[in-house]
């Protein structure tokens, strides 16, 4: 008797455990980053994809160029310049070793990035919800690398022919000035132009054509975030990048005031860190307002459909004073009055007091440290 009453309660449980199963991997978002960047293109050109293949496991090219490039050039120019002068840079300024240590962070986050991007994808639903979706998924142009790349090597060589060329750079900075114009300079800015690839299409493409691409708000989200805190948590993310980076060129070109604090830092330092510093701010400024004016526009738009509706099965919709519903329609009025709540209640992206904060205090600290150094 006792096994027949507990039956169905059995019988719920399974189902209730099977509902879980089904939730919790439909929340698993794992995504393996197949997709080659730009600088594994480039780098298996000149054969570093050949040397990854050798290895076991998928070692990126991009990973073994990164770390064969950087290791070998700053130790050959470090071990020079000691053999030579009996000093190096790395130790008149200890804090240069992070240059490498950000360079290599640099490779790491550009496909770190670009993995939660796909992930944030496929938690959206993206292929299902938008119009054209490739845009959305795939979304670093082929071109924008390259422009980067281009646009910014061409600097020190511009810098070169300025000073006198090759030979006049040879004779008045030495080999490793050389060195530095012709062959680390080039390999230092392939590696920044594949993270700004990334980092640009992520805070500012991606929340532009997510706004274009027709799939709307999901209201009835738990969060009541409208669907959107994975982009627009990923969108943080990679500003906490920029803000490491540039923590990072602060610490390098300012520490010659911490090690004596009688040296004075030129304008143009100050002019440049300050630029790069109201850049980025720019970047995330961008992303973050796109992502709120959509959900606007959006949250207004479907207020306002719910509300044309609810009129048409309403008397004297305009004056709550004599403003009444007909028996028959009371259900379909409370059913609209429901949904508009559900949209009444969905924030707009940044929403909360942390979100805020963690922005703020980011956007901040660069430029704090910079002050902190200068003003020791």
């Amino acid at each position: 008797m006792s096994d027949t009453g507990n039956a169905p309660a059995n019988s719920l449980d399974s189902k209730e455990n099977a509902l879980v199963s089904e939730a919790a991997n439909d929340g698993d978002f794992s995504v393996t980053l197949t997709q080659d960047l730009w600088l594994d293109r480039l780098a298996r050109r000149i054969g570093f994809g050949w040397v990854a293949d050798r290895f076991p496991g998928q070692i990126p090219p991009s990973y073994l160029y990164a770390i064969v490039m950087i290791l070998s050039i700053e130790v050959a120019l470090q071990g020079r310049s000691y053999l030579v002068s009996g000093t190096a840079h790395i130790l008149q300024n200890p804090f240069f070793i992070l240059q490498p240590i950000g360079l290599l962070g640099a490779v790491y986050g550009s496909r770190a990035l670009l993995k939660r991007y796909h992930q944030v994808m496929e938690e959206m639903n993206i292929s299902e919800r938008a119009s054209s979706p490739e845009r959305l998924i795939h979304i670093v142009p082929n071109w924008l690398p390259w422009v980067l790349f281009l646009g910014t090597v061409s600097v020190p060589y511009i810098r070169m022919l300025s000073l006198g060329g090759p030979t006049a750079v040879y004779r008045d900075y030495g080999l490793s000035g050389f060195l530095g114009f012709t062959v680390a300079n080039p390999i230092w800015l392939s590696i920044a132009a594949q993270f700004f690839a990334v980092y640009l299409s992520i805070v500012l493409l991606a929340p532009w054509r997510l706004s274009k691409s027709g799939i709307g708000i999901h209201f009835l989200d738990p969060e009541q975030l409208g669907g959107l805190r994975p982009i627009g948590e990923l969108i943080k993310h990679a500003y906490y990048y920029m803000v490491a980076g540039l923590i990072i060129v602060a610490l390098v070109v300012y520490e010659p005031v911490l090690s004596d604090p009688t040296v004075e830092v030129t304008a143009a330092t100050n002019l440049f860190f300050t630029l790069a510093w109201v850049g980025t701010i720019a970047t995330i400024a961008f992303g973050v307002f796109i992502l709120h004016r959509f959900m606007h526009q959006e949250k207004r738009r479907e207020l306002h459909r719910l509300e044309t509706v609810r009129k048409r099965h309403t008397n004297n919709p305009w004056d709550i004073a004599t403003y009444t519903v007909s028996q028959d329609k009371e259900d379909i009025v409370k059913e609209i009055q429901h949904r508009m709540d559900v949209v009444s209640k969905t924030n707009e992206y940044p929403a909360t007091f942390s979100i805020w904060s963690q922005l703020l205090i980011s956007i901040v600290l660069p430029k704090a440290v910079q002050l902190f150094i200068t003003n020791i």
